[in-house]
C-alpha cells in the first residue's frame, strides 16, 4: 500500500516537472537578439544601458547613449530590441523604461544575474551548456547533437554561436583548445537551477497536438460562452484594461493569485498577499487590481471585500490553462480572435495592428499573445511570428468569435474648406470601415470595376476626416485626390493609389514610377501615397522611400481615423502619413501621446478622489510619487503639464491650496469635478447642435 502510494506520488511529480518543461517552452523565444559591437564589451555595454535607462536618458530613441567605455555606441533604438527581448526594458510614449526585471538586474547586475533572464526568455540556450557539460566539444559538434535531440534544421550556425557567445561573455563556458569548450564550475552551478526542455517533451507534445481532444469547460465557465453565443452584442461590452502580471509563469501566478481568494478576503490581506508572493511593491499590486476584476477572475461582494467569482473558482478546480484563457476570452477582446488571426503564420506587428480594430494597444497585445504561448494555443515559428498550434486550432473552433469593432464616429464636409464637422450617427463610417477593409483583399468588391470600390473607401474615409477628397480613377490620372489647407490658409494636395490585392500584400511590381510621377505632375501634387492591405518586403519600402511615396496599409488608416475622432488631430496633424520618411511615426508620436496625456489625466484624478482628504491635497511630486509604479507611471514634468491643464480657468477642476512657487511642489485640491463634466458636455453638445443645423 505504502509502495502505491510513493508510486502515485512519484508519477504526480513526473507530471508535474513534464507541465513545467511544456511552459517553459511555450513562453520562450528563439532568436536571441543582436545587441552590435565586438562581445568583449556585451556584458559591460548591456550593465551601462540598463544605468542610463534608470537615469531617465533613453527618452529619444534616436539619439545616441553616452557610453565612454564604447567607441562607436549605436543609437538607442538599435539596442532597444536586445533590451527589450530580454524583459529589461519596455517602451512608453517613445521613451525606454526599466521593467520589474530590469530593476532587479540594475540591484545586482552580475553575469550571473544576465544568464538568468536569457535562460528564462529563449529556447535552448542552457540546452546548449547541458550538451557541453557531458563533454568538451567544438560549435560545429554542439550544433549536430542539438539540431538532432531537438529535430532543429537551421540553415547556418549563427544560432547555435549566438547561444555559445553569450555563455562565453558570462562566464559559463570556456575554451580549451582545439576549438573545444567545456562547462566552467559558473554554469555548473548554473545548471543545477535552470529548468531544462528535454527532447521527449517536445516529442509528447508533437503527439498531443496530432490527437487532440480539448476537455468541455466546466458550467460556469460554459455559461459565460453561451451568453456570447447567445448575444453576439456582448461582444463589444468585453474590456480593454491594461493588462499586468508578475512574471515569468503568469497563467500560475494568476492562479495562486485568485486561490487566496477563493474564499472572501479584504483588500488589505489580498494585497498584502500578493506583494510578500511575489515581492512587489504594494503600488504594483494595485495596478493588478482593475484587470483581475475586468477579466472575470475576482468580483468585490462588499466594500474592500474580494472573492474569486464562480468561473475563476472552476477555472482552479480543472487547473487547466484553457478554462483560463476561456474566462479571458469571455471578458477581454482579442484573445480567441488573435489565434483565428494567427492561423496561418503572421509577423507580430501585423497581430498588433488587427488588434488596435478591437481597441488594444500593441502593449496589451503583448500581453494576451503572452497568455495564449503559455497556454499552447500560439507558437512562435521564427522570431518575430506567431502561429496558431494545433490545439489552438481546434480550441478556437469552440469559441464565440467578435469581428472587429472599428468604433470611429462620422465625421463631414460642409465647406470648399472641409473643415472636419462631428456627427452622431457612427453607423456610417463604420460601414465606410467595413467597405475599406474587405475591398482591400477584394479587387472586385460590391460588383464594381477592378479597384473601384477600395478607391471610393479611400476617398470616404478622408473626407470623414476632414479633408476634400475625391475618387478619379479611370486610365491615364490618379486614383483619389486629397486636398487640404496648411497653417497659412494654402491648399496642400496628395494624390493616392489605391492597391486591392486579394493576396493581402503589394510588391514593387505592383507600383508603376512613371504613371505615379505622370500623375503627380498633372495633378500638381505635393505628396504621393500607396493605399494597400499590407507591403511586401524591403525592395519596394526602400524604394518607395528614395521616391518620397508614402506607404500606409487599410488598417493604418482606419486606426488614424479612428483617432483623428477620439483625439480631435488637425488636419496638418493627420497629413503627416503623407510625408517621407518618417511622417507616419510623427503621426503615430502624436496620437501616442495624446493617448497617454488623458491616460495620465484620468490616473491623476483617480488618485485625487482616493487620497486628497487623507493627505489635504496633492502636488505633481506627491502623484509622481504615487503613481511611480502604475500603468503608465509619469514623468515629474507630465504631472506639472497635467496639472497645470486641469487647472485652466476653463476647466477648473484643479484648485491651487497653497501659495509655493515651485510647480512640482505645489499642492492643489480637486473642485466640482460633476459639474465640470456637465458644462463641458453641454458646452460640446451647443456645438455640435449648431453644426447639425
Amino acid at each position: 500500500m505504502e509502495n502505491e502510494k510513493n508510486m502515485d506520488n512519484g508519477s504526480k511529480t513526473v507530471m508535474i516537472d513534464i507541465q513545467k518543461q511544456k511552459n517553459e517552452w511555450r513562453k520562450k523565444g528563439w532568436s536571441i537578439p543582436d545587441i552590435r559591437g565586438g562581445k568583449q564589451i556585451w556584458y559591460t555595454l548591456v550593465k551601462k544601458l540598463v544605468e542610463l535607462v534608470d537615469l531617465g536618458q533613453a527618452y529619444d530613441l534616436d539619439s545616441v547613449p553616452d557610453i565612454y567605455e564604447i567607441t562607436q555606441p549605436q543609437s538607442w533604438r538599435t539596442y532597444a530590441a536586445f533590451l527589450k527581448g530580454v524583459g529589461f526594458v519596455r517602451n512608453q510614449a517613445g521613451r525606454l523604461m526599466l521593467s520589474e526585471a530590469g530593476m532587479k538586474f540594475l540591484e545586482e547586475p552580475t553575469r550571473r544575474k544576465l544568464a538568468d533572464q536569457i535562460q528564462d526568455r529563449y529556447r535552448l540556450f542552457g540546452e546548449v551548456l547541458s550538451i557541453l557539460e557531458i563533454e568538451p566539444i567544438t560549435v560545429e559538434e554542439t550544433d549536430k547533437q542539438l539540431c538532432n535531440n531537438y529535430g532543429l534544421h537551421w540553415k547556418n550556425m549563427s544560432n547555435i554561436r549566438r547561444r555559445m557567445d553569450w555563455l562565453e561573455v558570462l562566464g559559463l563556458i570556456q575554451a580549451i583548445g582545439n576549438h573545444k569548450w567545456e562547462v566552467t564550475d559558473s554554469g555548473r552551478e548554473a545548471l543545477k537551477e535552470w529548468c531544462l526542455i528535454k527532447p521527449e517533451v517536445l516529442e509528447l507534445m508533437d503527439l498531443e497536438s496530432n490527437d487532440m481532444e480539448i476537455d468541455d469547460p466546466p458550467e460556469e465557465i460554459a455559461i459565460l460562452l453561451q451568453h456570447l453565443a447567445d448575444s453576439p452584442e456582448l461582444h463589444k461590452k468585453r474590456c480593454t484594461y491594461n493588462i499586468w502580471v508578475p512574471s515569468p509563469n503568469r497563467i500560475e501566478n494568476l492562479r495562486i493569485i485568485i486561490q487566496s481568494a477563493s474564499d472572501k478576503i479584504t483588500k488589505t490581506d489580498l494585497f498584502a498577499f500578493i506583494a510578500n508572493k511575489f515581492n512587489l511593491k504594494l503600488s504594483s499590486v494595485e495596478s493588478m487590481l482593475p484587470f483581475l476584476k475586468a477579466s472575470g477572475l475576482l468580483e468585490e461582494v462588499g466594500r474592500n471585500i474580494y472573492v474569486a467569482t464562480p468561473a475563476a473558482k472552476a477555472w482552479l478546480e480543472t487547473g487547466s490553462d484553457l478554462d483560463f484563457i476561456r474566462i479571458l476570452h469571455a471578458n477581454m477582446r482579442f484573445v480567441g480572435e488573435m489565434v483565428k488571426a494567427a492561423e496561418y503564420d503572421i509577423v507580430r506587428n501585423d497581430i498588433y495592428a488587427q488588434a488596435k480594430l478591437y481597441g488594444l494597444n500593441s502593449e496589451k497585445a503583448r500581453w494576451i499573445a503572452g497568455f495564449l504561448r503559455e497556454a499552447g494555443l500560439l507558437e512562435e515559428p521564427q522570431y518575430l511570428h506567431l502561429k496558431a498550434s494545433h490545439i489552438g486550432k481546434c480550441f478556437i473552433a469552440e469559441l464565440p468569435l467578435a469581428e472587429a469593432y472599428r468604433e470611429v464616429s462620422e465625421q463631414k464636409n460642409t465647406s470648399d474648406e472641409m473643415e472636419a464637422v462631428v456627427s452622431h450617427s457612427p453607423s456610417k463610417l463604420e460601414e465606410v470601415c467595413s467597405r475599406l477593409h474587405n475591398a482591400s483583399m477584394d479587387p472586385s468588391a460590391e460588383g464594381k470595376g477592378l479597384g473601384v470600390a477600395f478607391e471610393e473607401a479611400i476617398a470616404d474615409i478622408f473626407c470623414f476626416m476632414g479633408f476634400k477628397a475625391e475618387r478619379i480613377g479611370g486610365s491615364g490620372d490618379t486614383d483619389v485626390v486629397v486636398k487640404w489647407k496648411d497653417e497659412e490658409d494654402k491648399y496642400v494636395v496628395a494624390i493616392i493609389d489605391g492597391k486591392s490585392k486579394s493576396g493581402g500584400r503589394v510588391s514593387h511590381s505592383d507600383i508603376s514610377d512613371i504613371a505615379l510621377d505622370t500623375h503627380k505632375e498633372k495633378n500638381n501634387a505635393d505628396y504621393v501615397a500607396i493605399v494597400g492591405p499590407g507591403f511586401s518586403g524591403d525592395t519596394i519600402r526602400t524604394h518607395a522611400r528614395k521616391k518620397g511615396f508614402s506607404l500606409v496599409t487599410e488598417n493604418q488608416l482606419i486606426e488614424i481615423a479612428r483617432a483623428s475622432k477620439e483625439l480631435g488631430l488637425n488636419l496638418q496633424e493627420i497629413a503627416l502619413a503623407f510625408q517621407v520618411p518618417d511622417g507616419l511615426s510623427q503621426l503615430e508620436d502624436i496620437i501616442s501621446t495624446k493617448k497617454r496625456e488623458l491616460a495620465i489625466i484620468s490616473e491623476v484624478v483617480s488618485k485625487f478622489l482616493d487620497e486628497q482628504e487623507l493627505l489635504d491635497g496633492l502636488s505633481p511630486r506627491d502623484l509622481f510619487l504615487l503613481l511611480r509604479s502604475s500603468n503608465e507611471s509619469p514623468s515629474l514634468d507630465e504631472l506639472i503639464n497635467v496639472f497645470e491643464t486641469l487647472a485652466r480657468e476653463e476647466i477648473g477642476i484643479l484648485q491651487k491650496a497653497d501659495g509655493k512657487d515651485s510647480p512640482e511642489n505645489m499642492r492643489y485640491m480637486l473642485r466640482g469635478v460633476e459639474k465640470t463634466i456637465n458644462r463641458l458636455r453641454a458646452l460640446a453638445s451647443a456645438i455640435e447642435k449648431g453644426i447639425q443645423e
